[in-house]
């Protein structure tokens, strides 16, 4: 297990690498180095991991498993082609001079072929496979698989004299380097593909058709493999147990042969001696003395007319199959030697007999078993010495009682074989296997001469040449096929997905509006139809857009004309009103548009706006605008304040509001006596206001939700002072979003900008100003929205008379009450109401003197108009003291006794017991208190 772990271990180096050298090119002086310079450096790094690869290889089993290939292969399929070759080189030259420091010998050629190759292969791949893309996952592991492949395929081949060590190498190498190498690939693919936030593919997402038809062409070839793996699994099985049946088959032939020579031989040797020493001595004598069980004499007629078994005489050598054979002694032959077997005489006795012709007939001779296994014991123990089968294989004799007599005990097997190995054998001349002192052996048996001839012979080495070819040819298949998908792959992607692409690509133009594509693909008679198919389709449905785009001109310029006629667009508005100006002007982005500006007067007097952006452009949002723009109106003349208004307008506007719209607004309401206007925000761009004095500064407010999002959202009313020549601007997104070529946005700050420089015009060229820069900055890029944009312009009523003390002081009240009797007594204000104002100036005149200044004397103020719409007189007192609001404190009770009341606050309840109205706002560093007294 350590070493597979180191193994594993290994073939992460290559994933590191690659992880870091991708942030590296992000974030470091390597991203900005010339291609081919980076190709060195990859190639440097990744040969430096195959040496390395190679240096860090473990032993299993007596054999070096290493992953060298991993890092070559990583090197060519995610960093590039030269990338790959280079570390190929580097990765293959180490390897030849490793056997230096103790690299294996025996697979160093097809080791750095295979190397060098790697980084080739890669190359090639990632040109015209990948088109020098990252291969997807599973590709990876595939190729991984491949190249392994191709690497024992070399080990096979250069060494085509000796393949059995090759073969052992395969047995021990394979699986563990193609593990290693493929994950390390596949890991490798998966971790850059997290890196470069792109998407891990999953089973149901859609492919493109070379992906489609790697997939699919790699599932068939897959099939097709295993398929002929399998049958030439079968039929090399076959193969190499027949030929193991026919060399196990040999060698009992051999062996039985000669034991039967030998003991054939031995047995006429004794039959010649019992000739030569006949008349020497009696039969029975004769046979002891020559260890033979009997000596028969027979004549012409075939009798036994003497023997050495007295009651053999007289027998009739015609009687039984056995007897019968030698009777050819009679004839021709001279000598016949018979098979042990049971004799005629007696069925349940075995002998075995030779037989000489002599002139009274022939002379027989024989012996059973126990002097027959004496007899051949010597011949037995040489024919299983010297016969053997393969390197490993033998001969084992055993006696009918299974005990074993001779063996090969020069094999190592055949020390070690035990009787109990050999029990229960099945039938003769029968190939069958067993396993025999724990090794797997083909066996097979005969009898001979009443002895098991044995002949086994170890599986390893009986199928080493199915084994071998197995793997070579599954090997070689697996290259071929992998060539073939190659080649394949690149005739489908040349003539088919290529012009699948141009014609997508042309359909892709054409989708995208640009109607006058042509499709020009004719590589074959398919594509020539389709493409004719296109363009016929293409031009009808130019003709038929040209008709409805004709129709729908003359629709929208019919809803152009309504949208217009319902926006106000009569300047000057109101030209008996000389406090203000104002001008609006609205560009859709298209025929119609959402957004939409509108002004109207309530109580005669009071100036109401509104500028608004519907959501969506076109039909719809037009359509939606018309809708708000007549709710706003309508509430807003059934005198809701501003943010009543709102609330009310976006309960209605949520409404059977099925297709989700919305509108941001802006509403102000502008008493032009005052400069007050009082407004509300629904979620609509800032404002801008444009000072007398040349500032420029947005009116950033809290806003409120925008109209018709949710129900039952509150708004609330704001308020704001316009000084005289002051402009006030407003607009809508597509002014500050206005992109040019470049996608940059207008923005907020070149608009405030554009204003700035826009001061001294008039609120028309204020507009027009403003939209010239936009249109500058698009620069005749396509107005993605609708632009409108609303400029008011505050003249303000003038104050017709002013008192001003620098330094003010008690001394000078005298001076202001005496001011204001004179100016407004011009301003034509009754008597019965001057009184109380003069009243009301001594007050808040002397409050200031006393308290605006604490520690010195300051600047005070006082100006005086008229108003004839109600018919009243403005006075207006500014200092620069201490903000202090006199509103806030509360009213004096005057119901107590005077020693009981609070000290202060009285003298403000009687000014506002004395007008009908008191205002107080503190404004650049000022505080300003507004006094309005009605008169008749």
């Amino acid at each position: 297990m350590k070493e597979y772990l180191m193994l594993f271990a290994t073939a992460m180096l290559p994933v590191i690498a690659s992880a870091l050298l991708y942030k590296l090119n992000e974030r470091t002086i390597i991203s900005r180095l010339k291609e081919p310079v980076k190709q060195l450096i990859y190639g440097l790094i990744f040969g430096g991991l195959a040496v390395l690869g190679t240096e860090l290889g473990v032993q299993i089993e007596g054999a070096t498993v290493n992953c060298r290939d991993a890092a070559v292969l990583t090197g060519g399929l995610f960093f590039g082609g030269p990338a790959g070759i280079i570390a190929g080189l580097i990765g293959g030259a180490e390897r030849w001079i490793a056997v230096a420091w103790g690299a294996g010998l025996y697979a160093r050629n097809a080791c750095v072929i295979s190397t060098v190759l790697a980084g080739f292969i890669a190359a090639l791949l990632r040109r015209y496979i990948f088109e020098d893309k990252r291969p997807r996952q599973i590709i990876s592991f595939l190729i991984g698989i491949v190249v392994e492949m191709f690497h024992f395929t070399m080990v096979f081949l250069t060494n085509i004299s000796n393949p059995e060590p090759a073969l052992a190498i395969v047995r021990v190498c394979f699986f563990p380097m193609v593990i290693a190498t493929g994950l390390s690939l596949i890991i490798t693919s998966f971790v850059l593909t997290l890196l470069a936030g792109e998407k891990i593919r999953v089973m149901n997402e859609k492919l493109s058709i070379a992906q489609i038809f790697q997939t699919q062409l790699i599932v068939l070839v897959i099939l097709a493999l295993l398929a002929n793996t399998y049958f030439t699994l079968r039929l090399q099985e076959g193969i190499a147990t027949g030929q193991v049946d026919a060399r196990l088959s040999q060698v009992i032939r051999d062996v039985r042969t000669d034991i039967e020579l030998s003991t054939d031989e031995d047995l006429l040797k004794l039959c010649r001696i019992a000739k030569e020493q006949l008349g020497t001595a009696s039969l029975a004598d004769l046979a002891r003395q020559l260890n033979l069980t009997e000596i028969n004499l027979v004549d012409q007629n075939g009798i036994i007319i003497d023997s050495s078994k007295k009651s053999y005489i007289g027998f009739d050598m015609h009687f039984g199959v056995q007897s019968s054979a030698f009777l050819c002694l009679l004839e021709d032959t001279q000598e016949y030697v018979q098979d042990y077997g049971t004799i005629s005489y007696e069925d349940d006795i075995s002998r075995k007999y030779a037989g000489i012709k002599m002139d009274f007939g022939f002379l027989q001779v024989g012996y059973d078993a126990e002097q027959f296994q004496k007899n051949i014991s010597s011949q037995i123990s040489r024919a299983a010495a010297i016969h053997h089968v393969g390197e490993e294989g033998g001969v084992i004799i055993l006696d009918r009682n299974m005990i074993i007599v001779s063996s090969a005990d020069d094999r190592a097997i055949g020390r070690h074989i035990l009787e109990e190995d050999l029990q229960d054998l099945p039938g003769d001349d029968v190939t069958f296997r067993r396993t025999v002192s724990e090794v797997k052996c083909f066996l097979r048996y005969s009898m001979a001469e009443g002895y098991y001839i044995v002949a086994y012979l170890p599986e390893s080495e009986g199928l080493l040449a199915r084994n071998t070819s197995l793997f070579v040819n599954s090997f070689a298949e697996i290259l071929i096929f992998a060539l073939l998908f190659g080649a394949i792959y690149l005739l489908i992607r040349n003539s088919v997905v290529k012009q699948m692409r141009e014609v997508t690509g042309s359909l892709t133009r054409i989708v995208d509006g640009d109607l006058n594509v042509k499709v020009n693909v004719h590589s074959s008679e398919e594509f020539s139809i389709l493409s004719d198919d296109i363009n016929t389709t293409v031009d009808t449905l130019k003709r038929y857009i040209s008709e409805a785009s004709a129709r729908i001109d003359t629709e929208l310029e019919f809803a152009r004309s309504i949208q217009s006629s319902a926006l106000p667009g009569t300047f000057p508005a109101f030209p008996w009103i000389r406090e203000f100006e104002l001008y609006a002007l609205m560009t859709p982005a298209k025929e119609v548009g959402g957004d939409f500006y509108d002004f109207y007067l309530t109580d005669e007097r009071i100036l109401n706006f509104v500028i608004a952006d519907v959501s969506g452009k076109g039909i719809g949002a037009a359509m939606f605008m018309m809708r708000a723009m007549t709710e706003l109106r309508n509430l807003t003349q059934a005198n809701h304040s501003v943010s009543e208004v709102f609330g009310l307008a976006n309960t209605a506007l949520c409404e059977g509001n099925d297709s989700n719209m919305f509108v941001t607004a802006w509403q102000g309401s502008l008493d032009p006596d005052s400069g007050k206007v009082s407004f509300a925000n629904a979620g609509h761009n800032p404002p801008l206001i444009l000072h007398a004095d040349g500032r420029c500064e947005y009116l950033r407010t809290r806003s409120g939700f925008v109209l018709a999002g949710l129900e039952e959202m509150c708004y609330s009313t704001q308020s704001l002072s316009l000084e005289p020549d002051d402009v006030l601007f407003l607009y809508t997104d597509g002014v500050t979003e206005a992109a040019n070529a470049n996608r940059e946005l207008y923005g907020e700050e070149r608009l405030q900008q554009a204003l700035s420089a826009c001061r001294g015009m008039k609120e028309k060229e204020i507009c027009e100003s403003i939209k010239a820069d936009v249109d500058a900055f698009t620069a005749g890029a396509p107005q993605s929205d609708d632009m409108t944009m609303l400029a008011l312009y505050y003249r303000g009523a003038p104050w017709t008379a002013r008192f001003s003390c620098e330094k003010a002081s008690l001394d000078d009240i005298p001076r202001a009450i005496s001011f204001a009797e004179t100016e407004l007594q011009k301003l034509g204000c009754p008597h019965k109401s001057l009184v109380p104002i003069t009243i009301a100036v001594d007050e808040i005149f002397s409050n200031i003197v006393k308290y605006a200044y604490p520690n010195a004397q300051g600047p005070v103020d006082l100006l005086l108009k008229r108003r004839e719409t109600p018919k009243s007189v403005w006075l207006r007192f500014e200092d620069k003291g201490i903000p202090y609001n006199p509103l806030e404190e509360a009213d004096p009770d005057v119901t107590l006794p005077a020693e009981k009341r609070s000290v202060g606050g009285l003298g403000i309840f009687m000014v506002k017991k004395l007008v009908d109205d008191v205002s107080y706002s503190y404004e650049n560093g000022k505080n300003i208190l507004t006094l309005i007294k009605e008169i008749e």
